[in-house]
């Protein structure tokens, strides 16, 4: 028991302090309370005095008072504890209680924590908020060196990829990547060196490589001197949200059939085209292209039809053009392609042809081939056309044209290149009629043995005789043959007649003549070409040994290796094989011991000086030796004098061709010709002593 004074002190603690005091017994029976205790619960001592205490505990905190009570009297000591107490009005007021036992008495000490309570659960409250956000959090200790992540939330784990484990203590530029734009990473460098609030998109990647779009802002964390502890980012993945609108963008401004661009797209980019034209003194070309009976497939055949050829020449366009040229549907059955760098107004001819060519291919569907056309109209400028969008105009009233002149076919807005078009545009209508009607003729040029004086051959040359025009010089119409596919009948042509000439001179020559025949590289690539000699040779009769084909280097640029393949076999059938033209394409001589020739064809190129020009005639003398190393026939082309003539024959012991012997003849003249070619006279003429 305490003494007299050391009660005095309790009671007069007891009375004074601050906290809540009451005694109570081992039944839980309050026995005493001071004035703090009345004062929190607004409840007077004799009210409470021989009550239970449970009357001011919360009833779901009954429990722990009673075990609390239960331990003490068992004597054991208790760490103080947390109970809801009731005040005069239910209000409840969290308290934290310590407890003791001192004879028969439990003496009780409680303090107020209702506003500890109350941070402690918002605290709680708080994280699990931020747990369950869909948006990432993080934060990183303002104050440690590197801005280490000292927190992450479940979301942060999910829209990363990497686990709380993996992100703590690491800076969050294990999220950037390639593709993270370096402006924007130093965009937010800036605001968190400036500790203000910053806002940026990112484009972020997770821990497995993959890339996503990352809305992130990011602010500062205060203490209560200001000073910045942390920085908080709430970052939410945008990646959906973003290729959305992209995909919103891109059906704006393309076409929902095709994917090509629409109007609306083609229009910025003619503007931009005209632009950058007019600045580089470049030209832009407008084709306006529609097909030729469209309707008519679309409304027999069905929809799915219409818009099976649609897609397919929408792809084909594409496939023929440049990368940063533009092909646009504007509707229906009609396209525009937007050439925006041209060098020269008539670049855009080709690109045209080739377009009519690609458009008018079949169209395969379920194992039906269809067939269909198209007019094109052409406008172009150099970029000073006040108003761009007039191209598409004039493009469209040229294309109208194009449809009068009874389609598949082009026509061009301004009138001065119009006529020039029309003029090629009329020669192929002419060139096709020619082939219909074989308005065609060979005539033969001899080639002579520079060392025996014998005429040993003859090279077939093709010459068209146009009812209207006369004679149409190859060099007008051999050139567009091959970019209009047209050359392909016409060799198939030349070869069939050379052939056939070919055994009808053969059958009265006193020596054997061989035929050479040029192959264009057209007809050379073609599948199936090595069969149609074949063919073309059992056909007509003459012996393969007999028939020379000229190639020239272009054929070998395509692919080297399939076209020494077919060499081989033609030679292998006994053909002759003549390079054609030699020196003047790509002439890499590494090649030359790999192809199964027979004879080299120097070009007239370099004899037209060969006489007085240095470096023609060593030109010259390189191949012929080269040749002769190599097993290799030599035939000059382009003897036209006799200065020329004598020059060689002094040097040289090499096959000839050219005006000095003779001029390309029909075939009812190369027969006379061989009958009264006179090598002594053409060694007199060019003042050669005969042997």
């Amino acid at each position: 028991m305490p003494s007299a004074d050391q009660q005095g002190e309790l009671d007069h603690f007891f009375l004074l302090s601050q906290d809540m005091l009451c005694c109570i017994d081992f039944r839980g029976a309050l026995l005493n309370v001071n004035p703090a205790f009345e004062r929190m619960l607004g409840r007077r001592a004799e009210e409470l005095i021989g009550r239970p205490c449970g009357v001011i505990v919360e009833p779901d905190d009954h429990p722990i008072i009673e075990r609390a009570l239960a331990r003490i009297h068992q004597g054991e000591q208790i760490e103080p504890f947390d109970v809801r107490a009731k005040s005069q009005t239910n209000a409840l007021t969290w308290l934290e209680v310590s407890a003791f036992a001192d004879g028969e008495v439990i003496y009780v000490i409680a303090r107020d924590i209702t506003e500890r309570k109350t941070s402690e659960q918002q605290l709680v409250l708080l994280e699990r908020s931020v747990e369950s956000s869909t948006n990432g959090v993080v934060i990183v200790d303002a104050l440690a060196d590197d801005l280490p992540m000292v927190y992450v939330n479940k979301a942060f784990e999910t829209i990363t990829g990497y686990t709380r484990d993996e992100a703590l203590g690491r800076n969050c530029r294990i999220l950037q990547g390639d593709e993270t734009d370096a402006s924007t990473v130093k965009q937010l460098r800036r605001g968190i060196r400036e500790q203000r609030d910053v806002h940026v998109m990112l484009r972020n990647v997770r821990q497995d490589g993959t890339s996503f779009w990352n809305d992130l802002y990011v602010s500062p964390v205060r203490d209560e001197q200001g000073r910045v502890t942390h920085f908080i980012g709430v970052q939410n993945d945008v990646t959906a949200q973003r290729e959305y609108q992209a995909q919103l963008r891109h059906n704006a401004n393309h076409d929902a059939l095709t994917g090509l661009p629409n109007r609306q797209l083609l229009n910025q980019r003619l503007s931009q085209g005209c632009m950058l034209a007019k600045r580089y003194r470049r030209h832009v070309a407008v084709l306006f292209i529609d097909l030729d009976d469209f309707k008519p497939i679309n409304d027999s055949l069905g929809h799915d039809v219409g818009d099976f050829i649609l897609i397919s020449v929408a792809r084909r366009l594409e496939e023929e053009l440049r990368p940063w040229d533009t092909v646009a549907r504007i509707g229906g059955d009609e396209f525009i392609v937007l050439l925006p760098d041209l060098a020269m107004e008539q670049d855009v001819i080709q690109v045209v042809e080739r377009l009519l060519r690609r458009i008018a291919e079949p169209y395969w569907y379920q194992d039906k081939a269809l067939h269909i056309t198209a007019s094109i109209g052409i406008g172009t400028d150099n970029g000073s056309m006040a108003k761009p969008r007039s191209l598409v105009q004039q493009a469209d009233l040229a294309m109208y044209k194009a449809k009068r002149r009874g389609r598949n076919t082009y026509q061009w807005y301004t009138d001065e290149l119009n006529h020039r078009v029309s003029e090629r545009v009329s020669l192929r209508h002419a060139l096709q009629t020619a082939i219909e009607q074989e308005q065609f003729e060979l005539h033969y040029q001899p080639q002579i043995d520079g060392a025996s004086g014998e005429v040993v051959g003859v090279e077939a040359l093709i010459r068209w005789h146009h009812p209207e025009c006369g004679a149409i010089s190859p060099a007008e119409f051999i050139g567009m043959s091959e970019e209009t596919g047209q050359i392909i009948p016409i060799s198939e042509w030349v070869l069939n007649q050379a052939c056939r000439d070919a055994v009808h001179i053969n059958d009265g020559a006193q020596r054997p003549l061989v035929m050479a025949v040029n192959i264009s590289p057209t007809q050379f690539q073609r599948p199936g070409f090595v069969a149609s000699i074949e063919r073309v040779l059992k056909e007509t009769g003459l012996a393969p040994a007999l028939l020379e084909i000229e190639i020239t280097e272009g054929v070998l640029m395509e692919s080297l290796e399939n076209a020494i393949e077919a060499l081989k076999k033609l030679s292998a059938l006994g053909v002759h094989i003549a390079l054609d033209d030699f020196g003047t394409g790509f002439s890499s001589l590494s090649y030359l011991k790999r192809l199964p020739i027979n004879r080299l064809k120097i070009d007239r190129s370099f004899i037209s000086d060969v006489t007085h020009d240095e470096h023609d005639a060593a030109i010259v003398e390189g191949v012929i030796t080269m040749s002769l190393k190599l097993g290799l026939e030599v035939l000059i082309e382009g003897v036209e004098t006799a200065e020329q003539f004598r020059y060689l024959h002094q040097r040289h012991s090499t096959f000839m061709q050219g005006y000095y012997f003779a001029r390309p003849m029909p075939l009812a003249g190369l027969d006379d010709y061989l009958s009264r070619f006179d090598w002594p006279r053409a060694l007199k003429d060019a003042g050669i002593d005969s042997p």
